[in-house]
C-alpha cells in the first residue's frame, strides 16, 4: 500500500504601504509613545491581500508584469510594465499570482520569518516621491509609467 505525501500549503499576505515623507518617529516618541498618530501617519495609505492554498513563493528582480483588462467599451487590452520587483505565489495546479511594485518607488521589501507558523507575510515599502498608483490589485507604478493607451478616448 503507498501513503500519500502531503503537501504543505500556507497561507500568505501581501501589504503594499506608501511610506509618509513627513512622518516622524521623534514626535511619535515625545507625543504619542512611540506610535503613530492622526497627525503624524507613518504611511499615506496601506492595503493587503491574502491567499490561500499557496505552495510556494519567490521573488523575481526587474521583472516584466503584464497588465490586462478591459476597456469600457469592452475592448481588451495586454502592457508590459517593465522594471518591477515581483512576489510571485506558486499553486499546486501550476498556476501562480503576481504582485508588483515599480523598482524605480520601491523603497524596501521584507518577509518576517516566523518558524512554526504557516503564514508568510511579504511587505513592499514604497515611496511616495515620485507618485505611485494602484492601478490593479496586483500592481504598485510610477504614474509616469502608466501605459498612456489606458488614457485613450472611448
Amino acid at each position: 500500500m503507498f501513503k500519500l505525501k502531503k503537501i504543505q500549503v500556507m497561507e500568505v499576505q501581501v501589504n503594499f504601504k506608501v511610506i509618509n515623507p513627513e512622518y516622524s518617529q521623534e514626535y511619535a516618541d515625545e507625543y504619542n509613545g512611540g506610535k503613530e498618530s492622526e497627525s503624524n501617519w507613518k504611511y499615506n495609505w496601506a492595503v493587503s491581500y491574502g491567499l490561500k492554498d499557496v505552495q510556494s513563493v519567490s521573488t523575481i528582480d526587474n521583472n516584466c508584469f503584464v497588465l490586462k483588462g478591459n476597456f469600457e467599451n469592452g475592448d481588451t487590452f495586454s502592457f508590459n510594465i517593465p522594471n518591477v520587483h515581483t512576489f510571485r505565489c506558486h499553486f499546486a495546479d501550476g498556476a501562480h499570482e503576481d504582485f508588483a511594485v515599480s523598482k524605480s518607488i520601491l523603497n524596501k521589501t521584507h518577509q518576517p520569518k516566523k518558524e512554526g507558523y504557516n503564514v508568510i507575510r511579504y511587505y513592499f515599502y514604497i515611496n511616495a516621491d515620485p507618485a505611485s498608483q494602484q492601478i490593479s490589485p496586483n500592481l504598485v507604478i510610477n504614474e509616469r509609467d502608466i501605459p498612456k493607451e489606458l488614457f485613450r478616448e472611448q
